[in-house]
């Protein structure tokens, strides 16, 4: 794996790094959702938490879990006529929980 330290990003304009930016959210997505496909493969209890539900359509890296203020990406979404239904991420499953425990702070096995 290349160090990320050593990518240069002076170059790039704001729109360019706007663009990285929703890259970099999709690819951190994809990889969650692959980590979580493999812990349901293999046995894994899936436990209800705060995993995002929303995302910005304008920057993937912005995300809210509904619970909470609105973040001003959302707030700015709605002013301008848009459903929170229209800012669903496109997983909004539970997220795997692997700490051992059975949903009500007892050790399970």
């Amino acid at each position: 794996m290349a160090d990320p330290k050593v990518i240069d990003l002076d170059p790039l304009t704001i729109a360019e790094l706007e663009q990285l930016a929703v890259r970099v959210g999709q690819e951190i997505a994809r990889k969650r959702a692959a980590g979580r496909a493999w812990l349901l493969e293999h046995g894994s209890r899936v436990v209800e938490n705060d995993a995002p539900k929303y995302q910005n359509p304008n920057n993937a890296t912005q995300t809210w879990s509904g619970r909470g203020k609105q973040p001003h990406w959302v707030e700015q979404a709605l002013a301008q006529g848009k459903t929170l239904d229209s800012l669903l991420t496109d997983d909004i499953r539970p997220v795997p929980h692997r700490s051992g425990r059975d949903g009500k702070g007892r050790r399970s096995g």
